[in-house]
């Protein structure tokens, strides 16, 4: 199997994570019922801490969904011997339902946390939460955007897996480029605001 896709199979579980997440945020409860992570308090520059898109419920959400893919990948490697012949991961030494549960936990967590410095960042320069700019700053914050989770979820794999230097530049390219794709897709069918 071609590195490439082995690296797919790789990320399958917080993909599939972020989807399912995306997808619970905007159920008509959580929506009623969302907290943001900063309370709607305001840093010292007067301006919101991180905005009304990152609440406790996308972040925990995240982390238990990523939490319940990689079980489920676990799953299905013990049944299909095709997928475990061409996992990268070495699942034998994963093979307790709690070691998967926490794996996928600390993905899902990576995935969220790298994503708020970049919020911080955003509401400095006045940009408003699930918008951006035009121009070259607009383009840049269009790639942080898509690979600062991917980043985080990159440097957590070290704790369990460690990615020759070939496979942790797949894993960004391939990350930062589906990422993407999947929030295009999110934006067309409504699920997001913007498709960057």
């Amino acid at each position: 199997m071609l590195l490439s896709l082995q690296i797919l199979l790789f990320m399958m579980p917080v993909i599939l994570g972020g989807v399912t997440n995306m997808i619970f945020v905007k159920l008509p409860f959580v929506r009623k019922h969302r907290r943001p992570m900063d309370a709607g308090r305001y840093w010292r520059d007067g301006k919101r801490i991180f905005g009304d898109n990152k609440t406790w419920y996308g972040f925990m959400g995240m982390i238990l969904f990523t939490a319940c893919w990689f079980a489920a990948m676990g799953w299905l490697v013990d049944h299909w011997t095709w997928l475990k012949s061409n996992s990268l991961l070495p699942w034998d030494t994963y093979n307790t339902p709690y070691t998967e549960w926490m794996i996928g936990m600390l993905w899902g967590f990576s995935y969220v946390l790298f994503e708020l410095p970049n919020s911080f960042i955003k509401r400095r320069l006045n940009i408003p939460p699930g918008q951006n700019r035009k121009g070259w700053l607009g383009i840049c914050f269009t790639v942080i955007d898509q690979a600062d989770s991917v980043i985080g979820c990159m440097i957590a794999t070290y704790l369990f897996y460690q990615p020759t230097i070939l496979e942790a530049a797949l894993f960004l390219l391939i990350g930062t480029a589906v990422h993407y794709i999947i929030n295009i897709l999110l934006y067309l069918t409504g699920l997001k605001q913007q498709a960057g």
